[in-house]
């Protein structure tokens, strides 16, 4: 044992005689760090996650240097699909204890696969917004969000229990025991899918009226479909929150009406009245039958014809914008940001009333800075599944809509890859040059200085041989 105060090994007793401090303190916590250690290390051969998360912290706790429980803790996390957290202990493990650590393994092992980091790391962000998905009453949603984040991490445990909350809500109860066997498959143990189970079994017990008695009567895997179908979205008749949907629905379907009335009929009433006026001018012209009398009347005619005309033009320019306007709105509150959005750059305000526009300015704030993470998100996740045509229209549509979000750089450089893997290295560089100008202090900086600076040599390597090729004789 080491003093914790100098460092000076203690042979026997626990006062060290280096420094003279007593070490029976320090000796207690690391014997209770051990037993928790030896705990969680029993637990998790038993297939007990929670059970060893919970030692295995406990001796992290008594002893922070215990390197070897760290190392175990980080697997654990790794198991139940919680990446960062395994990642946080081992990067710890490694500096407590560097050589001959399992940690600095587990890392490089990890940084070796970027693709399969990127994809943990979007697995816990589909996760994140399932939950605002889900607190915002937004219950579809949320739904393909989780199964996005478990198409990504198939071991997300949390991800898991949320989606058998969400089966359970839905009364799908087939698919709900399907993620409850998975998580007891993972994590043994695990409270939340055991508090699903019973609660799934007193659901059965109504449904099929029978007593359910143990968890051996879950319906298994194999009872259920290879692929569980999808639980339906229904609401009850009369749910809020359903009829909130149906109005929307009403009142998106009754805007696209007045859109195609004020883009059909209102242009083909003013061509009717562009046609008269021709006709009233065509007889100005013909002075040689008309009193001068006649002739003033027609000319004020015409000029009041093309007074109402022009009105009648803007009011319907004007309605059309505020259709547009309502049919962004009524977009946003379904969660559909993209549509939303693309009717938002659609819209001229320069007719709009104080309100009209203090309306509009409020749309934008909350739904492009939405879009843009959307398209974000979905443009990247192409990206990585080299998807390039697709994840170049998407990553650009986010840039039309964002603002002063923090991935704006991720995407220049996002884009500069696909320029540069479609050989168009003029847009690659301009792509790169722009994180390099606008943002000096990226992330995203180092990857951008190194992509110019292969491009550059790329290029003076062509240069230098079509020289070569040209000076041959």
């Amino acid at each position: 044992m080491k003093c914790p105060n100098c460092g000076y090994p203690i042979q026997q007793g626990v006062l060290c005689p280096n420094c003279g401090a007593d070490a029976f303190i320090f000796k207690k916590t690391r014997n209770a760090s051990i037993r928790f250690y030896n705990k969680g290390l029993e637990q998790a051969k038993a297939r007990d996650l929670t059970g060893a998360e919970k030692s295995l912290e406990q001796s992290v706790l008594f002893d922070k240097n215990n390197y070897i429980a760290r190392n175990l803790l980080g697997l654990v996390y790794h198991e139940k699909g919680q990446i960062a957290d395994a990642l946080k202990h081992w990067i710890v493990s490694a500096s407590i204890h560097q050589e001959n650590n399992p940690a600095s393994y587990y890392i490089e092992t990890l940084r070796k696969d970027g693709r399969k980091m990127e994809k943990k790391n979007d697995a816990v962000r589909f996760y994140n917004q399932a939950i605002a998905y889900l607190q915002q009453g937004s219950d579809d949603l949320a739904l393909i969000q989780l199964k996005r984040a478990l198409d990504y991490n198939k071991n997300f445990v949390e991800a898991c229990n949320l989606m058998i909350l969400c089966c359970l809500q839905e009364k799908n109860f087939d698919r709900a025991s399907y993620f409850i066997q998975k998580v007891l498959k993972i994590d043994q143990y695990n409270p939340k899918a055991l508090k699903y189970a019973q609660e799934l079994n007193i659901a059965v017990d109504k449904k099929e009226k029978r007593a359910v008695k143990n968890n051996a009567d879950i319906p298994s895997v194999k009872r259920t479909d290879a692929a569980p179908p999808a639980p339906t979205y229904r609401r009850q008749p009369r749910s809020q929150n359903g009829f909130k949907n149906e109005i929307i629905s009403f009142l998106v379907g009754g805007v696209s009406v007045a859109i195609v009335l004020l883009s059909l009929v209102m242009p083909a009433m003013s061509e009717t009245k562009d046609r008269t006026i021709d006709e009233l001018r065509s007889k100005v012209s013909a002075t040689g039958n008309i009193t001068p009398e006649e002739l003033t009347e027609l000319r004020q005619r015409v000029k009041t014809l093309e007074e109402e005309n022009e009105n009648y033009k803007q009011e319907a320019t004007k309605q059309q914008n505020v259709a547009l306007l309502q049919e962004a709105s009524a977009l946003s509150e379904t969660g559909n940001y993209v549509e939303s959005a693309a009717k938002i750059v659609l819209i001229d305000s320069a007719d709009f009333s104080e309100e009209q526009k203090a309306t509009l300015e409020t749309l934008k704030l909350s739904v492009l800075p939405q879009a843009a993470s959307t398209l974000y998100t979905q443009g990247r996740s192409e990206f990585l599944n080299k998807n390039y045509d697709i994840a170049k229209e998407s990553l650009e549509g986010c840039l039309k809509y964002a603002s002063a979000e923090n991935f704006i750089d991720d995407a220049f450089y996002y884009l500069g890859q696909i320029a540069q893997e479609k050989n168009d290295t003029a847009t690659a560089q301009q792509y790169y040059q722009r994180i390099l100008n606008e943002y000096p202090d990226s992330n995203q900086s180092a990857n951008a200085q190194n992509a110019l600076e292969q491009l550059a040599s790329m290029t003076a390597a062509e240069d230098t041989a079509n020289d070569t090729t040209t000076q041959q004789p």
